[in-house]
């Protein structure tokens, strides 16, 4: 059975992300993270159907759900999340920042 994880950095994301969703409309958060935990149990089952984001890292890949981008590692049995983060964000950047 696939799975999937969120690493630390990924959960922080998340509460960032639905906290400021949040203060505007708490459904909105709510539905937001529903989808995201949806399109994960997905892709875990299809790990290698996301975009390849090699430039940025080594067997990364990522999807899109609304205006975020969820950058995860596939493994044998699902998918490893490492970030979630606004579409808008320089990727490189960012992951310059996390090595």
């Amino acid at each position: 059975m696939s799975s999937y994880s969120f690493t630390n950095a990924a959960v922080k994301d998340l509460d960032d992300i639905c906290e400021y969703v949040a203060r505007q409309d708490s459904n909105a958060a709510s539905q937001l993270f529903d989808a995201i935990r949806k399109k994960c149990k997905l892709v875990a089952s299809f790990p290698n159907m996301g975009r390849r984001y090699s430039k940025l890292a080594v067997n990364l890949r990522g999807f899109v759900v609304e205006n975020y981008v969820v950058f995860y590692y596939p493994r044998e049995d699902g998918i490893d999340i490492v970030r979630v983060v606004s579409g808008y964000r320089d990727f490189e950047t960012l992951f310059l920042e996390d090595e």
